[in-house]
């Protein structure tokens, strides 16, 4: 469980980055750009091929993990 003082750090680096990324001038994700995040045919099939990969070797719940993470797209 983080304490009061660590839980203060956690916010004000997360308000200082976002004060950094929207003064950069990247734009923050819209709805309508939801179809082109959607994930290839190609991205797809490596994700799942990672996957059952994870699965021969490691734990159900380190996969569960690695999932929720978003692994599986970025390796």
């Amino acid at each position: 469980m983080d304490t009061d003082a660590r839980w203060h750090q956690d916010l004000v680096a997360a308000l200082h980055v976002e004060s950094l990324f929207i003064s950069s001038g990247l734009a923050f994700p819209k709805p309508e750009w939801a179809d082109s995040l959607k994930p290839t045919p190609e991205e797809s099939a490596r994700a799942v091929a990672n996957i059952r990969a994870w699965r021969c070797y490691l734990p159900e719940a380190c996969v569960n993990s690695m999932i929720e993470d978003g692994w599986q797209w970025s390796t």
